[in-house]
């Protein structure tokens, strides 16, 4: 079993072994119905809390923050850390109010960052694109929000790994899917916008391109 250590790096790194949970694949949210649900569910969350009709690709937009830092950061983790990382393709999740969604897998091995964005990052932008208009350029900038904000973590609870979880972040940045989507800095300053501005009281996250402008 790997990924013994990733759990001192933070909640979003936990990846839990298969037990008789409600455990579903994670198929059903990159191609089947749970994405939908994920952004309902958010934009009943967000609407609550605004006490206002929230925009369904401004729930998407917002989802996917927290989906894709959750499916990046265990990858990332190991990566730092040294250690085997779940196999993108086995992981089973369940979702966990008030927090992370969990994650669960039975197969771990060599898996870099950059195989969990070509196999599960790039059809989930794809979809958010088709299905809730969120257009893929600002999927690729939550992406690469998330790939920051994970190092960041990292960076946090060791400071030690600080040198390297930079390089992690410089390296994601050549892939060809997230290559222009941020400027490193520091500040580090991704070159779209996540929409969140648009809920009333959202305001800019702090590495929002339309807050460095301001």
């Amino acid at each position: 079993m790997g990924g013994s250590g990733l759990a001192r790096l933070g909640p979003f790194f936990v990846v839990e072994p298969v037990d008789d949970g409600p455990w579903r694949p994670l198929d059903d949210l990159v191609s089947g119905h749970a994405l939908g649900e994920r952004v309902a569910w958010t934009s009943e969350a967000l609407g609550h809390r605004a006490g206002v009709e929230v925009e369904e690709r401004v729930a998407a937009s917002t989802a996917s923050l927290g989906i894709f830092a959750r499916l990046l950061s265990p990858a990332i983790g190991a990566a730092l850390l040294g250690e085997s990382a779940p196999d993108p393709g086995s992981l089973l999740w369940q979702p966990a109010p008030g927090g992370p969604m969990r994650l669960a897998s039975h197969a771990w091995g060599q898996h870099p960052p950059r195989e969990v964005v070509d196999i599960v990052i790039a059809p989930l932008v794809e979809r958010l694109d088709t299905d809730h208009g969120v257009s893929t350029t600002i999927g690729w900038g939550n992406a690469v929000s998330a790939v920051h904000g994970a190092v960041q973590m990292v960076a946090r609870a060791d400071p030690g790994l600080a040198p390297a979880a930079r390089g992690v972040l410089l390296g994601l940045l050549e892939h060809p899917r997230l290559s222009g989507t941020a400027e490193v800095g520091p500040p580090f300053v991704r070159r779209s916008c996540c929409l969140y501005y648009r809920l009333p009281g959202g305001g800019y996250c702090g590495d929002c391109v339309l807050a460095h402008r301001i």
